[in-house]
């Protein structure tokens, strides 16, 4: 994996969490960012949440505390 450095020190939002999604959040664990993530899917979440990725519903998040939004690749 490579870590997505470019985000250290940011708080960024990610949603979806399938294999991409996953894949996603623990690249910019690693390069340093502070992650929300969220899917629509519980399965999904519980994922997430196991694999040490902070999960919260995104709908009600203030988009003012994040430097970014980050779309996985793999939500359609």
């Amino acid at each position: 994996m490579i870590p997505a450095a470019s985000f250290s020190g940011k708080r960024v939002s990610l949603f979806g969490l399938g294999g991409s999604g996953i894949a996603t959040a623990r690249a910019l664990i690693e390069g340093g960012a502070d992650v929300l993530a969220w899917d629509d899917n519980p399965e999904s979440v519980a994922k997430a949440a196991i694999a040490g990725i902070a999960t919260a519903d995104l709908r009600g998040a203030d988009w003012a505390k994040f430097s970014a939004f980050v779309l996985s690749p793999g939500v359609p």
